[in-house]
Formats: C-alpha cells, structure tokens, sequence
C-alpha cells in the first residue's frame, strides 16, 4: 500500500524556461551591484571566481553526496579575495540577488497542481526533495508556483545537506512521516538521482519521461558495481495526471 509520494521539483514538477547562460551572467551582475549598493565593492575577478568555485563545488557535490551551498561559495570566494569585512547577513539577501532572475523563469508544469490535489483528496502524504544549492530559492519558487502548500515536508539539499542519491537525504522524510519506506513512492525525472536514491533508501521509484534536462544535468553521480538494477523505475510515465493510475496499480487496485 503506497501511503506517501515524494517529488523531485526541477524537470518533475517546473521546468525553466530560459537560457543558463544567460541567466548566471544576470546573477553574477545583480550580486555584485547589490554588494556595491550596500557600500561594499568588490574586486572585476569576483564574479568569475564565484562561478567557478560553483562549478567545481557542484561537481564535488555529486561526488560526495553533500550539498555544496550558493552561500559557501560566496563566503568561499570572498575568502578568495581575502575579503573579511561584510556582514554575514548581508549574504542571504546577496544570494538572493544572484537568483531572483533564474527564479522568475521557473515554470509549473500545467498538470502540477491538479495533480497534486487529488493524491491529497486520497489522503496521501506528500514531501518535497530536490538537490538544490539555496533552500530559500526553493521555498519561493513552490509558493511563486502555488505548490508549497502541499509539501510536508518541503526539503533541498541545501537544507538537509545530504544530495539523492544518497538515501541518507530520504531520512527526514521517513522519520516525520514514520510509514515504512517501501510504502513510499519517489517521483522524479533523473534516474541516476531519483531512482537510484529512492531504491537504496528502500523507497519505490516512478520515473517521468521526456522533460528536458534541468541545469545541473551535467552533473552525474559516480555509480556503484550494485546500481545498475536500482536505476531502473517501479514504473514509468510521460505526464503527471498518469500517476494516481500508477499508485492504484501498485496497490493492486487495478
């Protein structure tokens, strides 16, 4: 009996819809400018330095399975610079400068919402996950995206610290909701990601075809002799409204 449902957000519920590139050059820029507004100028090199210590700290991340933060990386590079001097409250709302453009292209999909009102009409519990560098930026985007609501809990890598596929990351989901894990499906569009960590966490995995890859896509978790069998999905899908079906299935409903 399937008693919960956890879902991955970038790729599985939004997409965005923008261009990357263009996108860290605008955060990179509204960062800099909000640390020059606030009294704080910072030297022509930060804002390339800043990209490449997260570029390199993502790729670390999906090494080790622990989250690399926006905000280490900021204190990291302006450590770099041998700048010691701002405040550290200042950084959250820098942070949040770097994002908000890339956080205004975020899109739900158009079943999103739908979807998640009837598993809750069926009175399944409902969690967050997402591997994700800033915790605020995923608040925002799911209340941006009417979705918050429904998560409990609503968690990020850069919360929890531990990245899927780690099964560590399920662990808060599994000690707030207290059902046993094969009890619970995870929902995701990445199979080295979502599947891989719902199946070595003990969870059940439904994967979702056909979205386009997310930002951080080029990032691929080095796999284990033993993974192979655990990529492979519970079930598959192609769009959102097929999943109330696929839990039904498993139940032995249908």
């Amino acid at each position: 009996m399937i008693r919960g449902v956890v879902f991955d957000l970038g790729g599985t519920l939004m997409y965005f819809d923008g261009d990357w590139d263009a996108v860290s050059a605008r955060g990179d820029a509204e960062m800099c400018a909000y640390f020059d507004s606030r009294g704080y100028p910072l030297p022509v090199s930060f804002a390339e330095n800043f990209r490449a210590l997260r570029e390199a700290g993502r790729k670390r991340a999906t090494e080790t399975h622990f989250e690399y933060t926006a905000e280490q990386a900021l204190n990291d590079t302006l450590t770099q610079h041998n700048i010691c001097w701002i405040p550290d409250g200042v950084l959250p709302y820098a942070v949040k400068k770097y994002f908000d453009g890339e956080e205004a292209l975020w899109r739900a999909y158009e079943d999103a919402r739908a979807l998640l009102e009837i598993l809750r009409a069926r009175g399944l519990k409902l969690a967050l996950l997402s591997n994700a560098t800033d915790h605020a930026l995923i608040e925002r985007m799911t209340r941006n995206a009417e979705l918050a609501e429904f998560f409990d809990p609503l968690l990020s890598s850069a919360k929890i610290l531990h990245r899927k596929p780690d099964p560590r990351a399920f662990q808060p989901i599994l000690d707030a909701w207290q059902i046993p894990a094969h009890e619970i499906v995870m929902v995701g569009d990445a199979p080295s990601f979502d599947i891989l960590g719902a199946h070595r966490a003990g969870l059940r995995g439904v994967l979702i075809e056909g979205r386009e890859p997310t930002g951080a896509s080029h990032f691929k978790p080095q796999l284990q002799g033993n993974d192979e069998p655990l990529l492979q999905p519970d079930a598959m899908i192609s769009q959102l409204s097929e999943l109330p079906d696929v839990i039904e299935a498993m139940n032995g409903e249908k």
